[in-house]
């Protein structure tokens, strides 16, 4: 009889075992779906695999080129760039004494013979030379940002790591809004403290221990709520320092009580775990939750 017991016991689907819930063949699409697209982001020309520089600009020069010395220094552009010149709120690009290289371009069109001056409040400028293009940014001070489409770690992509898709992980939250919208602060790797629109909190439970996960909403995506979070797999499987989670809107808006959909199957790798060159959100304390949830995408490399 035991025997028989032990028998029938092995005959039970893994899957029930496991407490796996089934997940929809529109569910399990739209992961798929979703996963490939992060596939094809990372091979594409904005992928965080071809960050080669993020330098924050000082009043003074800041030099650019393949030639030894220079502050920014890459491999695949000419040995002498130019000279991005900051004083105040005025940014210059001088060209080298031999002029610009003549493959530069500066936002689409051919580099000026001259100096270019560059409005402060202005779009950000991008210049493109051979494989290498930089964007000027404006928040929290001037950055120039670097992407090289021959950049080595992107050539070596080697396709990203997930968990296996698991219903447990498609969680219906209780959506709690707030009074009145609340600013929510959140720190980066760089200690930049960015302040968003908060108007209320997730709540789900595993494992018998319920979390609040606070998320930043933006207007106009598909998926508005933006999760910045941190569970225990990161100490072994997960990026070490969180991950993201999109979601749509809550069933009922976002002023009034109801349910969201937390799809951790769609958790996300933020670009710091692709590049050192990079400036990610800190997961606030609020976010960080006591246990794990092995769904969604893993380490890129193993450590």
């Amino acid at each position: 009889m035991k025997f028989q017991a032990f028998v029938a016991l092995l005959l039970v689907p893994l899957t029930a075992l496991a407490g796996v819930q089934a997940l929809s063949p529109a569910e399990r699409e739209e992961i798929q779906q979703f996963r490939e697209l992060q596939a094809k982001v990372l091979q594409g020309p904005q992928s965080a695999l071809g960050m080669v520089s993020l330098e924050k600009l000082r009043d003074g020069d800041t030099t650019i080129g393949s030639a030894a010395g220079s502050r920014i220094h890459l491999d695949h552009v000419a040995p002498n760039l130019g000279v991005v010149r900051l004083h105040g709120e005025q940014i210059e690009f001088v060209p080298p004494s031999g002029g610009f290289p003549s493959d530069l371009f500066i936002g689409g069109k051919p580099a000026a013979s001259g100096t270019v001056v560059f409005d402060a409040e202005g779009t950000s400028p991008t210049f493109v030379e051979g494989s290498v293009n930089f964007v000027l940014r404006h928040k929290f001070g001037f950055f120039l940002v670097g992407r090289d489409l021959r950049a080595p770690e992107l050539l070596a992509f080697h396709g990203l790591r997930w968990y296996a898709p698991d219903g447990r992980y498609r969680i219906v939250a209780k959506w709690i809004p707030y009074p009145k919208p609340q600013v929510l602060r959140v720190a980066n790797i760089l200690g930049q403290v960015n302040e968003d629109t908060s108007y209320g909190v997730a709540e789900f439970t595993v494992n018998g221990r319920t979390v609040r996960l606070e998320p930043s909403v933006y207007q106009g995506r598909e998926k508005p709520l933006f999760f910045v979070f941190k569970d225990r797999t990161s100490r072994t499987t997960t990026y070490q320092g969180g991950r993201f989670l999109d979601a749509r809107l809550p069933d009922h808006g976002l002023s009034a009580p109801g349910e969201v959909v937390l799809d951790f199957n769609q958790a996300r790798n933020p670009l710091c775990a692709f590049s050192a060159h990079t400036s990610c959100p800190i997961p606030p304390e609020s976010n960080r939750m006591p246990f794990a949830i092995p769904a969604g995408e893993r380490r890129y490399i193993e450590r």
